[in-house]
């Protein structure tokens, strides 16, 4: 069986790698990432910060674990959303929306940029057939099932 530290320092890893490969996308691919895409990547820095800690400071254990199984709750919310958006269950709200207020040339411009990238409703990349908030989605719960073990072996 795993010990604890060492799920932590494959969580860290796959975290870490989520970021990487997101960024990948985003700027060398150069896939469009909306606005809940990028709100989707908050957490998972967060949750490297925690993870850290997890693996170094065992003293704050439950701190630090549970600031990371928030930020997993967190996460799948905005996934959830996002997901409810791309299969059209929830209206894209102003967050994917673009801000009509443009008081200079340069949020002028930035807003015609906008206007040409498409919304939180439309997937533009996908991998293995899967939008990346799925995918987001599903990692996420899987983080929260693997909490779920390490809380109950913890407090043994």
């Amino acid at each position: 069986m795993l010990k604890t530290k060492n799920i932590f320092k494959y969580l860290l890893a796959a975290h870490i790698l989520i970021i990487i490969a997101v960024y990948y996308i985003e700027y060398i691919l150069d896939v469009y990432a909306c606005n809940l895409c990028k709100y989707q990547r908050l957490p998972f820095f967060l949750n490297i910060i925690a993870l850290t800690f997890l693996i170094i400071n065992k003293e704050k254990f439950f701190k630090f674990f549970y600031i990371f199984i928030f930020s997993v709750f967190i996460n799948i919310g905005i996934a959830t959303y996002h997901v409810g958006i791309e299969q059209k269950i929830f209206n894209e709200s102003k967050v994917c929306k673009i801000d009509n207020n443009v008081n200079n040339k340069e949020q002028l411009l930035m807003e015609l940029y906008k206007k040409n990238k498409p919304g939180c409703s439309e997937v533009t990349f996908k991998l293995l057939g899967f939008s990346l908030s799925s995918l987001n989605l599903m990692t996420n719960i899987v983080f929260l099932l693997i909490s779920a073990h390490i809380y109950r072996n913890e407090k043994k």
